[in-house]
């Protein structure tokens, strides 16, 4: 059974940003840091929280601004540092509710463009990363000539919206399709160029960053991921010489592993990595 809390804090810049924690009963083998991906909102990971805490993880998770209940204009962001001010806070929070505890970071989608963005320079402290579905890399759809514009548009017009997700893209349950359609904290309408590009950007500075990894990293991709470019997960993979990185590609699954009809083999290979970082800790 999970104990499920809610809460805000206040960025850098006087918004306010909604959290949730789940805490199992006892005392927890480590802390999980949940960074939810584009246009939505911790809420949806509630089932991904109570496979962790059944099996003693905390979960701590928070509403990016602009996303969710959190403050902000939706979808939008004038910098990629504020996300990775929020992200800032939000650590230091978790730490301070588990004095000594392991933590690990968790993100999926951009969550996993913030995460590795976080990680790249605050990875001292942290246990492990694990990165769902991560945003690594521009998709295929994404010429250069096609990226080089969008920037362009981003700095003239941070505001304008040239671009949404496919919803039917995230899974293949066509109730969780429809859940996230309905779900009034989801924003399913096109994101800002401002925030396409703060996103672009960080790309483009990762994979040259890979070796200086050197905490655990576990990686989870659906091979049909229509969302995100897997093969910048597999670049990931293969450039991070100096961490100890475990891969799963889930035939067939699309971008939301978490949420596929699969889910469940999903969660225990994310729980099996957790028990077997936690047992045997980095030093």
């Amino acid at each position: 059974m999970s104990h499920h809390h809610e809460g805000t804090f206040t960025s850098y810049d006087g918004l306010t940003i909604f959290r949730r924690s789940w805490l199992p009963d006892g005392d927890p083998r480590a802390a999980v840091m949940l960074v939810h991906g584009l246009g939505e909102h911790s809420g949806r990971y509630a089932h991904v929280a109570d496979r962790l805490t059944a099996s003693g993880y905390a979960v701590h998770a928070l509403d990016h601004r602009g996303h969710g209940r959190s403050e902000g204009k939706r979808v939008y962001v004038k910098s990629y540092d504020e996300f990775m001010a929020d992200l800032i806070q939000f650590r230091a929070l978790v730490e301070r509710s588990h004095p000594g505890l392991p933590v690990v970071a968790l993100g999926h989608s951009m969550g996993g463009n913030l995460v590795m963005g976080h990680v790249l320079d605050h990875q001292d402290g942290l246990a492990g990363m694990v990165l769902s579905g991560p945003a690594l890399k521009a998709g295929d759809e994404l010429s250069p000539a096609k990226v080089t514009i969008f920037k362009a548009v981003a700095k003239i017009a941070p505001g304008l919206r040239p671009e949404g997700l496919d919803a039917e893209a995230i899974s293949r349950d066509p109730a969780v399709v429809a859940a996230y359609q309905a779900d009034p904290l989801v924003f399913t309408g096109k994101i800002s160029a401002g925030l396409g590009a703060a996103l672009l950007d960080a790309m483009d500075t990762f994979p040259a960053r890979y070796a200086s990894l050197s905490l655990p990293i576990l990686l989870l991709h659906g091979s049909e991921d229509r969302l995100t470019n897997i093969e910048g997960t597999r670049e990931l993979e293969r450039e991070a010489t100096n961490a100890a990185v475990t891969a799963h590609y889930y035939d067939g699954l699309y971008h939301e592993v978490f949420n596929e009809p699969e889910q469940d083999r999903v969660l225990d290979d994310l729980v099996a990595w957790l028990d077997a970082l936690t047992a045997s800790p980095p030093s």
